[in-house]
């Protein structure tokens, strides 16, 4: 009964002011774990990506990078909440849901992200996208912090450029804290001013339908697929990969996970 108030609750947040944060979710080593990781994994490949921002130091597909990041596809303390919002307004409010993008970021001093919406649509009453920040830093006014305008998913415009909206808010919380936004919610960052980690993990979840922003069935090595669980699969959309004709499958959906193609 206590986990379906608190379900509820989060749900009613999102759904309502567009977002949700949920404390203490990660332990301190933990978080602290993942930053070690996450900073030597961009050194590795900060010369090979070509999402190049001189502002930002950004790791992509997490669960290809180390295995310490697979757990968070599903994670027991979000999941459920992100299948339910993303549900609302579906057949039954029963809907499959993937992992659209994965990444690991720090902005850099200067840096400051524009407001935005993920959704690419705006009006929509029934959410497309939901965003999973993991903070494995303090996120403060100082260093970058989330900036949002709450209640701006339920608008039928997008954000001007450049523009500072009277009811921002800047989503301020604790190393180990989870916030849940609604993608079509205005949201970007503040000016980081100083040269301190803001370190933050993001995993993004949309509808079956949409399209993920990498191509996983092409990115997932045979040996990171075997270490998934079932539903991790699903998530990754190897459920959903379109058939390659008429002959080969009726359904845009397989009953089983396919194997990616590498």
């Amino acid at each position: 009964m206590k986990k379906k108030i608190f379900i509820n609750k989060h749900i009613k947040n999102i759904l309502t002011k567009g977002f949700t944060k949920i404390d203490n979710v990660l332990e301190l080593k933990e978080c602290d774990k993942i930053k070690k990781i996450s900073k030597e994994l961009f050194l590795k490949y900060k010369n090979k990506i070509k999402l190049k921002n001189p502002l930002e130091e950004t790791i992509y597909n997490l669960h290809n990078k180390n295995k310490i990041f697979i757990k968070f596809i599903d994670h027991k303390s979000i999941i459920e909440i992100v299948k339910q919002v993303l549900s609302i307004g579906s057949y039954n409010n029963q809907e499959h849901i993937i992992l659209r993008l994965s990444a690991v970021r720090n902005p850099q001093k200067g840096f400051a992200q524009q407001l935005h919406n993920d959704s690419r649509i705006c009006g929509s009453r029934n959410p497309m996208i939901i965003q999973v920040i993991w903070l494995l830093d303090d996120f403060n006014i100082d260093n970058g912090a989330t900036r949002i305008v709450p209640k701006s998913h339920l608008k039928d415009s997008f954000p001007k450029q450049n523009k500072k909206y009277p009811n921002e808010k800047l989503l301020l919380a604790k190393k180990g804290s989870v916030i849940l936004l609604n993608g079509a919610m205005w949201h970007g960052s503040a000016k980081k001013t100083t040269t301190q980690d803001r370190w933050g993990m993001i995993f993004s979840y949309s509808r079956w339908f949409l399209k993920t922003s990498f191509d996983f069935n092409k990115n997932t090595p045979l040996k990171i697929y075997n270490k998934l669980n079932k539903y991790q699969k699903e998530l990754l959309g190897f459920k959903f990969n379109p058939p390659k004709d008429e002959f080969t499958r009726g359904s845009t959906r397989s009953k089983k996970p396919e194997k990616p193609l590498n």
